[in-house]
């Protein structure tokens, strides 16, 4: 890690502990360390001086919200509207006027044949019905149109009141105007009357600036008004509910409400009353006992305690402000200096992956937020953050135990940010416990409802122990139960999250490798059609690596994936490898040695190149660093053998280096693990009969060769898990081929256990470039199937040196 790296890591622990001290509430008081119902823990409060009771915030905002009722709204006095509602229902009349009269122009027009004219008379007859500014029904037009048409020519009426014999449509008009000039008296607001909430309004006259009071009561709202023309026009026409609601629009059209409400007054008016309100109730005298230890908070006893804890911080001023700032600096850096020195000391290669740690540091900053939104509602909403979710992101990226110790240090932070409360950090301990402890072998992403569930009794528990303790043991229960179901509910976002997560720092999860180890995948369904040899063989390597990596405490699930797609590379070429071919058919036999070893070192290189091509979905970091490290860089020993024999004298040197794959060497347990199954596996196909000696003299020749070879060199192995791994390969593979006893009349020579029979393998890369060793290669049999000369039947034992 370079110096300039471990300065980012400075920032950011630095970063999170100013974001920590700003979570904190501002204000230096009791109110986030009692609650109405607890006991109180400390010493007895006595009053140094005497200082006011201050109104809590939601007395302060009660108090604000309760002007609403006391100050009349202020109103417009429109004192023309009545002319303007006849305004209006003259506008109406004449506009109906000119719709009859173009009427009657295009019926003429069309009873006299002249059509140009009755084609435009009947467009602007049209056109003007559409501008009235009403809707009318089709059935309604034509019932006015045949009313015109009915009534001899100059009897309209002229007057404004209803006559008999007069068209429907002069009725309802003359109605509307009717109605409005009835009700404009007692006066007409232009909004709802039920947003009305003060007893009275005021209504002002701007240019007498009169002001009139009138009771809400005895006003109308534009509701009540339409409502008041409805009924009224029920009684009329209760035979035709059409004309009922076409004459109510009428009515809409023609009403000027005459009180016309004036945002900007009416606020100015409550902000003025508003400026009136005191702060202040009451105040407690110097010596009084505020509370004593055991008992109980009630509310007047946590004003009083609050109003105390801001007085003395206005008394103390700026310095003390700096040290209660400082303090809390101190404690936050405490908290994540815990979390930070783990990863360091024990877990430093997280520490010093730059991407890890500012992953690790967005969550807790996250996490900080949410504490400083829910510390300065005035509702206490602690135990409604769901702290769980970073714990689980934490053990489903890294492990459980970054997962516990990260859920420790929020513990710890939040109990500082919410006043010192035990209980919101010894809950989130425990419920950020059973998260972790639930999702520390995930298996899929369903299980996330399971660990809801857990999480939710984690903390049912805890608030039911911590209930029973009250001097009121239900006063808060159902709240805090709200609150606990809301945190659990929350969970449900954390794979939305991880999805995020992995995506944006490149991070690997159990849950996508359990998604890769699907062999209907697109890259595997591709390998197991164009290289069936080869698919099959990955499935075996990949069930002898996850067990050896699961026997010496790695990711057993990583080693099996990467061993599922570790010789991707060979479905380009799959007739060069001997898993692919058929009997008697080797391309190889008409290639140099060296182009061969080009051929077979290239699968890594293509593999590596199908991990990253984007129709299969390229695969993860974590993933691909499998096809150049299964091999390492290891010896193709039958191809150097072959270019040794075949080389003249006066050629060349023949260089190791020809011949080698390009590695780099297994860097990991997991990597170590598929290298050592890709050969054993390979080699133990070419053992005549595999009997369960031959088998443990394959596997230890093969681990001895690569040990030797320095190919483990770079992984966390030991010999004790070199041990335990060749343990776990012999009794898979005993399994696998299922040695059995032999049967009564079963010859002694057959089958036998000595080694007077079959040939073990030796380490190397034959044409399969995997190990494979079956036969020597012979005149006849001019294919090549085995890295060296095969050992001797003598040589063919446990303790045989590697040749």
């Amino acid at each position: 890690m370079t110096q300039g790296s471990l300065w980012v890591r400075v920032a950011l622990f630095l970063g999170l502990v100013v974001l920590a001290v700003f979570a904190h509430p501002q204000s230096s008081s009791y109110s986030t360390t009692v609650n109405v119902g607890d006991a109180w823990q400390g010493r007895d409060v006595v009053a140094p001086f005497t200082f006011p009771i201050r109104l809590s915030s939601a007395e302060l905002q009660a108090r604000r919200d309760s002007l609403r009722f006391a100050v009349p709204p202020v109103f417009r006095d429109v004192v023309d509207a009545d002319q303007q509602s006849t305004a209006k229902a003259d506008t109406l009349r004449e506009r109906f006027a000119s719709i009859f009269e173009a009427y009657g122009d295009w019926q003429r027009a069309a009873d006299r044949g002249q059509t140009d004219e009755a084609m435009a008379d009947s467009a602007r007859y049209r056109l003007l019905r559409e501008s009235l500014g009403v809707p009318v029904e089709p059935v309604l037009w034509a019932m006015f149109t045949e009313e015109y048409a009915a009534r001899p020519p100059g009897l309209s009426a002229t007057t404004r009141s209803p006559q008999r014999g007069s068209r429907t449509d002069e009725v309802l008009v003359r109605y509307a105007e009717v109605f409005a000039s009835d009700l404009l008296p007692d006066g007409v607001l232009d909004v709802a009357k039920d947003s009305v909430l003060a007893e009275s309004i005021i209504a002002r006259d701007e240019d007498s600036f009169r002001e009139r009071r009138f009771l809400t009561e005895q006003v109308r709202g534009l509701d009540e008004a339409e409502a008041f023309a409805r009924n009224s026009f029920l009684q009329f026409f209760a035979q035709d509910q059409r004309l009922v609601d076409f004459g109510t629009s009428l009515f809409r059209e023609v009403l000027v409400p005459n009180l016309s409400y004036q945002a900007a007054a009416t606020e100015a008016a409550y902000a003025e009353a508003e400026g009136d309100i005191s702060g202040l109730r009451g105040q407690v005298s110097k010596g009084v006992v505020i509370v004593r230890r055991g008992d109980a908070i009630t509310s007047e006893i946590k004003a009083q305690l609050e109003s105390l804890g801001i007085d003395r911080a206005e008394r103390a001023g700026d310095a003390s402000r700096w040290r209660v700032q400082l303090g809390r600096a101190l404690l936050s850096a405490a908290a994540l200096l815990i979390f930070f020195l783990y990863l360091y000391l024990l877990r430093r290669h997280l520490f010093d992956v730059t991407r890890y740690v500012v992953l690790i540091s967005l969550l807790f900053a996250i996490a900080l937020l949410a504490f400083a939104l829910a510390v300065r509602l005035p509702s206490d909403l602690a135990l409604s953050i769901p702290v769980a979710i970073v714990s689980i992101l934490l053990t489903v990226v890294f492990d459980s135990r970054v997962g516990l110790i990260g859920t420790v240090t929020l513990a710890l932070l939040g109990g500082l940010i919410f006043g010192y409360e035990f209980v919101f950090a010894f809950a989130t301990v425990f419920a950020g416990t059973f998260a972790v402890f639930s999702v520390r072998d995930v298996k899929n992403r369903s299980q996330i409802f399971f660990t809801a569930g857990l999480v939710f009794v984690a903390y049912l528990v805890v608030i039911g122990g911590i209930t029973l303790l009250r001097a009121d043991p239900f006063d808060r229960l159902w709240d805090e139960l709200l609150l606990i179901a809301i945190n659990a509910l929350l969970l449900l976002f954390t794979y939305p999250l991880l999805w995020v997560f992995e995506r944006t720092f490149n991070v690997t999860t159990d849950l996508t490798l359990l998604e890769l180890s699907d062999t209907n995948r697109k890259l595997l369904k591709e390998l197991s059609l164009r290289a069936p040899g080869t698919f099959n063989h990955s499935l075996q390597v990949a069930n002898l690596a996850e067990a050896a990596a699961d026997a010496v405490g790695a990711t057993a699930l990583r080693a099996r994936v990467g061993a599922l797609y570790h010789d991707i590379g060979k479905m380009l070429r799959p007739e060069y490898y001997i898993e692919n071919q058929q009997p008697g058919e080797n391309p190889h036999d008409s290639l140099t040695p060296y182009m061969s070893a080009l051929i077979i070192a290239s699968h890594v290189k293509d593999g590596a190149e199908l991990a990253r091509d984007r129709e299969y979905g390229p695969l993860p970091d974590t993933v691909r660093d499998f096809i150049p490290t299964h091999h390492g860089t290891t010896l193709m020993e039958y191809f150097y053998n072959r270019a040794l024999e075949q080389r003249d004298e006066g050629d060349p040197e023949v260089e190791t280096a020809d011949f080698r794959y390009p590695g780099p060497r297994p860097q990991t347990t997991e990597q170590g693990s598929v290298m050592l199954a890709d050969s054993i596996e390979a080699a133990s196909r070419s053992l005549k009969k595999p009997t369960p000696k031959r088998l443990e003299s394959l596997i230890d020749g093969i681990m001895r060769a690569r040990t030797e070879d320095g190919q483990l060199a770079e992984t966390e192995l030991t010999f004790a898990d070199l041990t335990k791994i060749k343990e776990t390969f012999l009794s898979i593979l005993s399994g696998v081929y299922h040695f059995r006893d032999k049967y009564p009349d079963q010859r002694d020579d057959e089958g036998s256990d000595d080694g007077s029979s079959g040939q073990p393998s030796t380490p190397g890369d034959g044409p399969s470039g995997d190990g494979a060793a079956t036969k020597p290669p012979s005149r006849r049999d001019p294919t090549p199937t085995q890295p060296l000369p095969p050992p001797t039947e003598e040589q063919a034992t446990p303790d045989a040196p590697l040749t």
